[in-house]
């Protein structure tokens, strides 16, 4: 048997965060690629003529080319245990990203070299920031015209209050992109483009003053990026990793995903600059990750992933001890006892049964109906995690089956991505149409998801309406019960309760949400749900 404290350690588990069109999911596949887990690159900018993107399995995500859901893949490099959680870089489906970094040790933001930090990247950045999670900053995309370099290092200074030591710096952009130069070991490392970045780029170490080094490179390009690492060694600052663990500093690489340029060095830095699961706060105290019980919290729904069943994966982050094969378990919101005989390691739709696994792993669980997001499941059943935190919906409609005779599939497939948290469910104090179901989302592609899969998934049509509500606040719990009764809400305004009861409101507009606070000052209003602290 292992020793529990040593596999810990040599786990990292990260995310890749990104504004949609970074490059986040090519950067995912090459990681594996160089990583050993695929032999081929697949690449969603050209899906018609390479391989489907691994970490892409759902048929929407293949159609349109963009990743709707997050995906688990596990990989060993060089002697790490390697947990990439692959997540959606679509604005529509920042929820299931928020959830996704509750579960993560560290991340890789991804910017565009030749757009610097977007309205995404800095919305991701704060959840990160808000958790301390460490970051490791990919300019992405040097092999296309690039906004200044020394200006996008200062962008991220400035925009998000970070600290930007820059580890390695390019050699040359776009077509004369050939490398980059290592500041820590003062190695060049010149790239060959592999055909259609399928395979490992080539590359050759040199030094800065190498004959090949100059070579490889125009005068001009050369000039230039000898003078920008001469005024980056001049400014005297140096990587202070304390700093960057406790997430004040960020290391920045520079590279191209599409051609493999820098994405091994971005791997190696992981496994020496990224932090090993740490202890967990918990309503028993802090949960250190080598305590002997096995502990863990569920949080990700996902149905479906394999055609040929209808089975569901609970995808559970473990936050301490040792999982094994048929381990008995408390499930703390129920109070039951399971036995895990059905973990499986996910990659992509493909999955294999795990014998083991150690706190930074997660596993996916087959077929536990009771589980949901937030759950709780370990030998000690005093030690509950935090729950999974929720943001208020920004999009609404009305969803109803056109077909009777397909009421059950109808039922049963709205409940499921129910579960899985794809949309939410609002229960309206004037229930208007009793058969139509009022859903929630955080942007309206999860909509079209929904449709897509009650139809893929379950065979059956269905009919949606949106509302014209665009703004959602829960009423806090400092509220007199009788103070939203006794208001006259805005035009078009409405009640209605979350799935777990709490009371919400919801404005057409930033203005009737504006006169309502002015009005009624004796309304708490939250951009949150209370917390159970909170309403206890």
């Amino acid at each position: 048997m292992a020793d529990i404290q040593t596999e810990v350690a040599r786990r990292r588990t990260f995310a890749i965060i990104s504004h949609p069109d970074a490059g986040k999911t090519t950067l995912t596949e090459k990681l594996l690629l160089y990583g050993g887990a695929l032999q081929l690159a697949g690449s969603v900018t050209a899906r018609k003529n390479q391989s489907a993107s691994a970490s892409d399995w759902m048929e929407l995500e293949r159609k349109r080319g963009i990743s709707v859901s997050s995906t688990v893949l596990q990989f060993d490099y060089e002697g790490a245990r390697i947990n990439l959680l692959d997540t959606p870089g679509h604005k529509d489906f920042s929820e299931d990203t928020y959830r996704v970094l509750t579960a993560v040790d560290a991340a890789v933001m991804v910017i565009d070299a030749g757009k610097g930090i977007e309205p995404q990247t800095l919305k991701l950045f704060e959840v990160c920031r808000l958790r301390g999670i460490p970051i490791l900053t990919f300019m992405n995309k040097l092999d296309r015209e690039t906004k200044d370099l020394l200006e996008l290092v200062d962008e991220i200074e400035n925009t998000l209050q970070l600290h930007a030591f820059p580890v390695n710096w390019p050699m040359g952009v776009g077509q004369r992109f050939k490398g980059v130069y290592d500041r820590t070991t003062k190695e060049a490392h010149m790239f060959e483009r592999a055909a259609r970045g399928a395979y490992k780029a080539p590359v050759r170490v040199a030094g800065i003053d190498d004959p090949a080094v100059k070579a490889a490179l125009d005068a001009d390009s050369y000039h230039h990026f000898v003078e920008q690492i001469d005024l980056l060694e001049a400014a005297g600052a140096t990587f202070d990793r304390a700093d960057a663990l406790k997430g004040g500093t960020t290391p920045v690489f520079f590279g191209s995903a599409v051609n493999n340029f820098g994405v091994e060095l971005l791997l190696k830095a992981l496994v020496a600059e990224a932090p090993p699961p740490a202890a967990r706060a918990s309503t028993a105290g802090p949960i250190e990750p080598a305590r002997a019980s096995f502990s863990g919290f569920v949080f990700k729904i996902q149905g479906n992933m394999d055609p040929k069943h209808r089975d569901r994966v609970a995808f559970v982050r473990i936050c301490s001890g040792r999982f094994t094969r048929d381990l008995s378990v408390t499930h703390s919101r129920t109070g039951k006892s399971y036995r895990l005989a059905n973990a499986h390691k996910i990659f992509g739709r493909d999955r294999e049964i795990i014998e083991e696994a150690y706190a930074g792993d997660v596993i996916g669980l087959v077929g536990y109906s009771d589980f949901g997001i937030g759950d709780t499941l370990g030998e000690d059943p005093k030690i509950v995690y935090d729950e999974i935190p929720r943001f208020a919906p920004e999009c609404f409609a009305r969803i109803s089956n056109p077909n009777p005779a397909k009421y059950k599939p109808f039922a049963k497939g709205l409940e499921q991505l129910l579960r899985e948290g794809v949309v939410r469910a609002l229960v309206p104090r004037d229930a208007g149409d009793a058969k139509a179901t009022l859903l929630a989302a955080v942007g309206p592609l999860q909509f079209e998801v929904a449709q897509f899969r009650l139809l893929s998934e379950y065979g059956v049509e269905s009919r949606l309406e949106p509302m014209a509500w665009t703004i959602a606040r829960w009423v806090g719990p400092n509220t007199k019960p009788w103070a939203v009764d006794a208001a006259a809400l805005p035009m078009q305004s409405a009640r209605v309760k979350d799935e777990e009861g709490n009371e919400m409101i919801l404005f057409p507009t930033p203005w009737s949400l504006q006169y309502l606070s002015e009005k009624h000052p004796e309304i708490e209003l939250l951009r949150l749900p209370p917390s159970r602290s909170q309403k206890n």
